[in-house]
């Protein structure tokens, strides 16, 4: 009978902790422009104040150009605001602005805030940051270049698609200076492509997008894309 008691006492405890931990907020990072060490030591920071955190590398909001928190009205301890601020602060991540929402993404709705953090605070007006490059690219007028992926680590995967077979080459990805990109074959001791980037605004059925251009600039014989190629990237506004 004892043991029984003291079984039942030890599951009533594990599952209040369990449901304790579920119902603590949820602290959505965006960590694209931080580095690694940085971003893991926020987290653990983070976690150390009973948050869940959730790190990721999705896209900023077009609209937000320096340190973020977003915070659902549905929070059940608003005091995690403050608490979130406080720990990016101490962490070097000092929040200039922060705001409530409550429409826009399925998190607004849930006891969950947002961190959108930039190493220095701020994006630099007017340019754009590497990791801002780091997508999934169409081509279009390539002539066999079909996609191009630029990968958050600085390597890259040019899939060229002929009549017979579709080939991917991969390599690295340079960003020295706005605006130009270069592509490294592997084993090549100098780049194989340059891209002029620009970016501008466009519009669909749907919505308005936010575009980045990739023009190439060094089109010829040894080069299989087409003097007009373009890839292009989209994101929806």
């Amino acid at each position: 009978m004892t043991r029984i008691i003291i079984t039942c006492f030890v599951f009533l405890v594990f599952t209040f902790l369990v449901s304790g931990c579920a119902n603590n907020p949820t602290v959505h990072l965006y960590g694209k422009y931080l580095e690694e060490p940085k971003l893991q030591a926020l987290t653990g920071k983070l976690k150390e104040q009973g948050l869940n955190v959730e790190a990721n590398n999705f896209d900023f909001p077009t609209t937000v150009n320096s340190n973020t928190l977003l915070y659902s009205l549905l929070l059940r301890s608003p005091d995690v605001i403050d608490k979130t601020a406080s720990i990016a602060e101490l962490e070097g991540f000092p929040i200039t602005n922060m705001q409530a929402l409550t429409q826009g993404n399925h998190w607004y709705t849930k006891d969950s805030l947002a961190l959108f953090l930039f190493p220095d605070g701020r994006k630099p007006k007017g340019t754009l940051l590497a990791q801002d490059l780091t997508n999934t690219y169409k081509g279009k007028s390539c002539g066999d270049g079909q996609r191009l992926i630029l990968n958050k680590n600085g390597t890259y995967q040019l899939t060229l698609k002929t009549i017979n077979k579709v080939i991917s080459t991969k390599g690295h990805w340079k960003f020295r200076q706005f605006p130009y990109l270069e592509l490294q074959e592997l084993n090549s001791p100098y780049a194989n492509y340059y891209f002029e980037i620009s970016q501008t605004k466009s519009e669909d059925k749907v919505s308005k997008l936010n575009l980045t251009q990739l023009q190439l600039l060094n089109a010829n014989s040894a080069n299989p894309l087409a003097s007009e190629c373009m890839f292009i990237h989209g994101i929806r506004i």
